[in-house]
């Protein structure tokens, strides 16, 4: 009887549309939180925009981050939904690694904050330059060096920290869930660094915003390396 050998499956158009599902759902599930997101992050730009000068450069590439976050926040309200209501355990049963599932998850909370890091950018950039205002050196090294990669690392370490939060305890109401203590993890560091950077000298500033950028990034990547040793297949089983 000829042996066949079983290989490792790999990323098809069956895990791609998965994906693509999943992200789907994640707009769904979290179409409040991006709705409160990408509206307060556009509101408070329009109003730095009419501020008094330089007010606009220092303040808008330390708020983004914050409300890309929350806008993020579908990512882990699916994960928590589906894991006790029992679509984790299936879809695993149903032959699809736990990995997969993590990583879809991710990527779900990674395309919410685009959008409200997109429409932030569009429509603050946009018009602070149609009032007048110039982009200077400074202010696009804070948006490359800090906005753009402080907003993806806290939205991936919120994400992996709410996924395991969820997983390690049973599902309730509070701190256990998807809105309580995970999210706090990310917004409070950048919510610390707004208060810090516009109150430090100009010359620290940089310093500051570009330091915490990166031991966000190095925290975020750590997360998820960890994240596969604790991330087990028990863990996406439902507790009910």
């Amino acid at each position: 009887m000829e042996r066949t050998e079983t290989k490792d499956p790999s990323p098809g158009p069956e895990l791609t549309s998965l994906t693509a599902v999943t992200v789907r759902r994640g707009l769904v599930a979290g179409r409040l939180y991006l709705a409160m997101g990408t509206a307060i992050v556009l509101i408070l730009s329009l109003v730095l925009v009419h501020a008094k000068s330089g007010v606009f450069a220092v303040t808008f590439p330390l708020e983004v981050p914050l409300f890309a976050t929350l806008g993020s926040m579908g990512g882990l309200m699916l994960f928590a939904s589906d894991r006790s209501k029992g679509v984790l355990e299936y879809s695993i049963a149903y032959g699809v690694r736990p990995g997969w599932l993590f990583g879809n998850i991710l990527v779900a909370s990674i395309v919410l904050a685009s959008v409200v890091l997109a429409a932030a950018l569009a429509v603050g950039m946009g018009a602070f330059l149609a009032t007048g205002g110039q982009i200077t050196t400074d202010l696009e090294n804070t948006l490359l060096l800090y906005t753009v990669p402080m907003t993806y690392a806290a939205v991936v370490f919120s994400t992996v920290t709410g996924m395991i939060w969820s997983s390690l305890s049973t599902p309730r109401m509070g701190l256990n869930s998807p809105a309580g203590i995970a999210p706090l993890l990310a917004v409070a560091p950048t919510i610390l660094v707004l208060v810090v950077a516009e109150a430090s000298p100009k010359s620290d500033y940089y310093y500051i915003t570009g330091g915490a950028a990166a031991a966000f990034v190095v925290a975020a990547l750590a997360m998820i390396l960890l994240s596969t040793r604790w991330m087990d297949p028990e863990r996406y089983l439902s507790p009910m």
